[in-house]
């Protein structure tokens, strides 16, 4: 293996049913996509885009030893972009992880991995995710 592919997983599957979704207030994000999905019983999926708010937002920056956490304080920042996945946990759960970038209200932007537990919906969240049918 060289560099370049050092690290690269492929998977091959399909991609499976279409799902909109929202998000009411007060709820986490990142659980709240989690229970999306159980509900739904979709084990895995890719998350296409959401558009909403959070009251604060707790952000992970970088990654490994380098890891921290930002908190952007509201209320009411704007998620601006979105991707991550779900995939399930040790148990079988759905797992998710969410990037973005949340704005606020003097237009400054931040960009990072939503913490689980510390990013609830302010008014309302809408999102697209599509199951993901690994073979």
């Amino acid at each position: 293996m060289n560099d370049i592919t050092e690290g690269v997983v492929v998977e091959r599957g399909r991609f499976g049913r279409i799902l909109t979704a929202r998000i009411r207030p007060n709820v986490d994000l990142v659980e709240g996509i989690e229970a999306i999905c159980a509900e739904n019983d979709i084990a895995c999926a890719e998350i296409r885009g959401c558009v909403g708010s959070v009251m604060d937002a707790v952000l992970e920056i970088g990654g490994g030893e380098n890891a921290r956490e930002q908190l952007v304080k509201g209320p009411g920042l704007e998620i601006a972009l979105t991707t991550g996945e779900v995939r399930p946990d040790e148990g079988g759960a759905p797992c998710a992880r969410l990037f973005g970038l949340v704005a606020n209200w003097n237009s400054d932007a931040f960009a990072g991995e939503f913490v689980r537990g510390r990013n609830l919906t302010f008014v309302t969240l809408e999102l697209v995710l599509q199951e993901w049918l690994p073979e």
